[in-house]
């Protein structure tokens, strides 16, 4: 723009700097002026064009660079307040007290979750023994052993922890429940007692 009017500026000196018929001089600016305006007019055009194309390569980007759609939080994390003393082989534990289910995806009614998703998962299981017993746990998915626990002592109290990270189809099922081989049949609650898990976002 500011081209446009020095240019325009310029010729108008040079019109008014010759000795022309004033008819001339009129039509040469007024053709002068004319085409700054149209000058000026396609620069504007140039410029809307110019921020239309970026509009419309950052949308083509956004469509087309395969960026997977952020997926629903998904975690839950439960504790086991109250004893356990009458368990079967390969009973499932069923927790107590639900501290967080966010995706409503862990059944507190038998203590399994279900993957809602597919994606990588993250769990965490621990379990209280009580001093002169010996109690192993086992973390499953879809009833197969992944994960184990043994834990017991012949006068102090035990913990038994395990992690582990898990493949997961939507549908899958995971549970903690009690190892056939364990020789004794009691965990303690007061919430030492616990499993959580989440799906590991990518």
């Amino acid at each position: 723009m500011e081209k446009t009017v020095l240019f325009f500026l310029c010729v108008v000196r040079y019109v008014y700097s010759q000795d022309l018929p004033v008819d001339i001089s009129t039509s040469l600016l007024s053709l002068v002026a004319e085409e700054s305006n149209l000058r000026a007019r396609l620069q504007d055009e140039a410029d809307l064009l110019e921020k239309e194309l970026a509009t419309l390569t950052t949308i083509r980007q956004n469509a087309t660079c395969g960026c997977p759609a952020t997926a629903a939080p998904i975690a839950f994390s439960v504790t086991l307040k109250n004893n356990i003393a009458t368990l079967g082989k390969e009973q499932a534990i069923v927790y107590d007290e639900i501290n967080l289910n966010i995706g409503n995806s862990f059944d507190a009614r038998h203590g399994i979750f279900t993957a809602p998703v597919d994606g990588p998962y993250e769990f965490t299981f621990a379990t209280l023994v009580p001093g002169g017993k010996h109690t192993g746990m086992e973390i499953v998915k879809n009833g197969e052993s992944v994960a184990k626990t043994e834990s017991g002592d012949s006068s102090y109290y035990t913990m038994g922890t395990n992690v582990v990270a898990l493949d997961l189809k939507a549908g899958d099922e995971v549970w903690v429940r009690h190892i056939d081989q364990s020789d004794s049949n009691i965990i303690n609650g007061q919430s030492h007692t616990s499993f959580s898990g989440y799906l590991i976002e990518g």
